[in-house]
C-alpha cells in the first residue's frame, strides 16, 4: 500500500476553478441520502467491480486511510461519493469505474455548465487522460471532457488535485436545449489512490472567474528543511515564482511578493515578516500561464532556533475571485544541532532494477571557525513488504566528505564515488518491535581514529548515506515528497553509480545528521567581564551581560549540565551588550551559559527555579 501524509502549506493549484454561481442553477445533487441518488448507477466494465459508493466519513471507513488530507469540500458533512482505487489493490487489468446520472432535462437552456467539487490522487495512470467527465443524450454516444490538467503520476508533486478542485465545465455543445442529458464520471486506473465527487450542479451561467491570478511552482531556496542555527547563515536564499492569469480578463497592477516569515512552532501560524521583496509585474493577459518572476534581492538567514516559512503572494488591481491560490509556500527550521531534508517520512522508494543500493543526503557546514562540531549520529527510516519484516533489517550508514575540487553545482561530480571519501561509518541492525517508517538512530564512528564522532570542517560538504545490500536490497527507504529540491539534495546509489538527481521528482530522503560541540568547557579562558549572568537563580528570564574592548564575533550557547544544547546563536560585533533569554519553558535545574570567540571562551552556571 502506498503511504502519504499531509503538507503543512498548500503548495499546488490546478486550473479548473469557478466563481460562486447559484442564481441560474437548475439542477443539483449533494448526495445527502443513503446510497446512490435515485436513477444514478455505477458500473465497472473491466470487470474488476471497482465501484463508486456513498461515504459520510472523510477518512478511513469508505476508502483506505493513507494519512492524506481530509476531503475539504464545503458540503462533505452531508455525504459524498468515492471510488477507492487503492483499496482495490494491484489488478491484472485496469479498472474502468463509471458513475452515471439519471436523465437530466436541459430543454430551454441555451448554455449548460456542469460544476462539482472533486479530489483525486493518481500513481500510474495520469488523471488528465484517465479520469474524465463524459456527456451523452442517449446513454450510448459520449463526448469526453478532461478535468485534471497536470495531475499525473510523473512526479510526487503532480499526483493530487486541489482539495477540493471546484470544476466548471462548459457542456453546452452536447447538452444545450436537450430534454435528456446524462453525465458520467469515468476513471481508468490500477492501484491509484481515490477519486471523490460532491455537490454536482448544472447552471446556465458561465462559472469561470474574470479575476483569477494563481501561483504555480515556486523556488524553495532552503538547502535543507532543518539546519542548525549555527550553520544557516551561509545558506543564501534567492527567490523565484511562476504566476498565471487563469481568469477570463487581463489583470493590471500585478505585483508579486517573496517573504520569509517567523512561524509558531506549535500551530504553524505565520506570526511576523522578517524579510520581504517585491516585483512590479504590471499587466498580465488572460490565459498567460507560468510567467517566471525573479526577485532582485537575496536573504542571508541569520536566525535563532525556531520554525520559519518561505512564501510567495501575487495581487492585482482587481479583487481576486479565487484568492486561496494567491499565497503559497512551505516551512523550514533552524534547529539546535541537526540537519534534515524533511519533517517526517511519507513514502517508501526502492530502485526498480534491484541490486544493492544506497541513498544519501547532502549537507554543508557553515564557514564559522569560532566553534568546532562533530557528526555524532544519524537518524533514518525505512519500510518493508512481506515476507521481510522491519525488525529483520540491516543497513550500513556512511559519512562521506566531498572533495574540495568538486564544483558547487556538482557538474564534475564523478558517479563512481571518486569525488568523495569515507570519513565515518556505522552498522545498523533492527531491534524487536521495529515497524516500517519508525525513525532509527545510530552513532557515527570516525574511521581513522576509531572513536565516536567525526570532526567536521568549516565549510565542509558531506553526504550521509544509508545502504542496503544482499537480502536487504529490497528494503524501501523512507522519503518525503512535500518539497522538490531544485539543486542536488538527495543522492541515490544504484548500479555502482551515484546520481545527484536522486529519484524522479527529487523527493527528499529521511536521513538526518546530528552534531555536537567538540568542547563545552573553557579551553582558553576569557576575562570575567566578558560574560556575566543575572538573575541567578532565574525564574522567567536570564540576562547575559557581554563586554569586550572591541567589536567581537562570538557564539553564545545555553546547555544543561550534561552538555545538551538548549539554544545556540552566532552574534557579530558584540561590544557592550545585554542578551535576554526566556527560560519559562526550561525545566528547573542547573544550566551552562557559554560564550566563545576566537580568543577564548567563558562558561558560567546558572539555576532555573520555580
Amino acid at each position: 500500500m502506498k503511504h502519504i501524509l499531509t503538507k503543512i502549506l498548500a503548495v499546488c493549484a490546478f486550473i479548473l476553478v469557478v466563481a460562486g454561481v447559484q442564481a441560474q442553477e437548475f439542477y443539483s445533487e449533494k448526495f445527502n441520502n443513503a446510497g446512490l441518488p435515485t436513477g444514478w448507477s455505477t458500473a465497472d466494465p473491466s470487470p474488476n467491480n471497482v465501484l463508486w459508493v456513498r461515504c459520510t466519513d472523510t477518512v478511513g471507513n469508505c476508502h483506505a486511510d493513507l494519512g492524506y488530507p481530509e476531503f475539504a469540500g464545503t458540503d462533505r458533512g452531508n455525504g459524498f461519493l468515492v471510488v477507492d482505487s487503492d483499496g482495490a489493490g494491484d489488478l491484472a487489468t485496469p479498472h474502468i469505474s463509471q458513475l452515471t446520472t439519471s436523465a437530466i432535462d436541459c430543454s430551454g437552456k441555451s448554455q449548460v455548465f456542469a460544476i462539482f467539487d472533486t479530489y483525486i490522487g493518481v500513481f500510474d495512470y495520469d488523471a488528465d487522460q484517465n479520469a474524465v467527465l463524459r456527456v451523452s443524450t442517449n446513454g450510448m454516444d459520449w463526448t469526453t471532457y478532461e478535468l485534471f490538467e497536470g495531475v499525473t503520476g510523473a512526479t510526487p508533486a503532480e499526483r493530487f488535485s486541489d482539495n477540493p478542485l471546484v470544476a466548471g465545465i462548459d457542456i453546452s455543445a452536447v447538452a444545450a436545449n436537450q430534454g435528456t442529458v446524462y453525465l458520467q464520471w469515468q476513471w481508468t486506473g490500477d492501484y491509484e489512490y481515490w477519486w471523490i465527487l460532491d455537490n454536482v450542479r448544472l447552471t446556465t451561467e458561465d462559472p469561470s472567474p474574470k479575476n483569477n491570478l494563481s501561483i504555480g511552482e515556486f523556488f524553495y531556496p532552503v538547502s535543507s528543511y532543518a539546519t542548525p542555527a549555527s550553520q544557516l547563515g551561509d545558506d543564501i536564499f534567492e527567490f523565484q515564482v511562476l504566476v498565471s492569469n487563469k481568469g477570463s480578463q487581463a489583470q493590471t497592477g500585478v505585483k508579486a511578493f517573496a517573504y520569509v516569515f517567523e512561524a509558531d512552532a506549535a500551530t504553524g501560524a505565520l506570526t511576523s515578516v522578517i524579510f520581504v521583496d517585491s516585483v512590479e509585474v504590471g499587466a498580465l493577459d488572460a490565459g498567460v500561464l507560468d510567467s517566471v518572476i525573479d526577485f532582485p534581492n537575496s536573504y542571508a538567514p541569520v536566525l535563532p532556533q525556531g520554525l520559519y516559512a518561505v512564501a510567495y503572494e501575487v495581487l492585482s488591481d482587481s479583487v481576486d475571485q479565487r484568492p486561496n491560490d494567491n499565497f503559497e509556500g512551505d516551512y523550514f527550521e533552524a534547529t539546535d544541532l541537526y540537519f534534515a531534508k524533511e519533517n517526517g517520512p511519507q513514502v517508501g522508494y526502492v530502485p526498480s532494477d534491484g541490486g544493492d543500493w544506497a541513498v544519501g543526503n547532502y549537507y554543508r557546514m557553515g564557514s564559522s571557525t569560532i566553534e568546532q562540531f562533530k557528526a555524532i549520529g544519524a537518524e533514518f527510516a525505512f519500510a518493508v513488504n512481506a515476507p521481510l519484516t522491519a525488525d529483520q533489517v540491516q543497513a550500513e550508514v556512511t559519512l562521506y566528505k566531498i572533495n574540495e575540487d568538486v564544483d558547487e553545482n556538482f557538474d564534475n561530480f564523478e558517479p563512481n564515488g571518486s569525488s568523495m571519501n569515507i570519513v565515518g561509518l556505522s552498522s545498523y541492525s533492527a531491534t524487536p518491535g521495529t515497524e516500517s517508517y519508525d525513525l532509527q538512530a545510530v552513532e557515527i564512528t570516525d574511521i581513522l581514529l576509531a572513536e565516536p564522532g567525526v570532526l567536521l570542517e568549516p565549510g565542509g560538504r558531506y553526504i550521509l548515506a544509508v545502504g542496503y545490500a544482499g537480502d536487504f536490497a529490497e528494503v524501501f527507504h523512507a522519503f518525503n515528497e512535500d518539497i522538490t529540491a531544485f539543486f542536488p539534495s538527495t543522492f541515490v546509489y544504484v548500479g555502482a553509480e551515484w546520481n545527484p538527481a536522486g529519484f524522479i521528482g527529487r523527493p527528499n530522503a529521511v536521513v538526518r545528521m546530528y552534531l555536537d560541540l567538540v568542547s563545552k568547557t573553557d579551553d582558553t579562558p576569557l576575562p570575567e567581564s566578558a560574560l556575566q549572568v543575572s538573575p541567578n537563580p532565574a525564574t522567567d528570564i536570564v540576562n547575559l551581560k557581554v563586554q569586550f574592548d572591541e567589536p567581537t564575533d562570538a557564539t553564545i550557547t545555553i546547555a544543561d549540565v550534561s552538555g545538551r544544547v538548549v539554544t545556540y546563536q552566532d552574534r557579530q560585533g558584540l561590544l557592550n551588550d545585554n542578551i535576554t533569554y526566556n527560560v519559562n519553558s526550561y525545566a528547573p535545574g542547573t544550566y551552562l551559559a557559554r560564550i566563545a570567540t576566537k580568543k577564548g571562551t567563558r562558561t558560567l552556571k546558572f539555576v532555573v527555579q520555580r
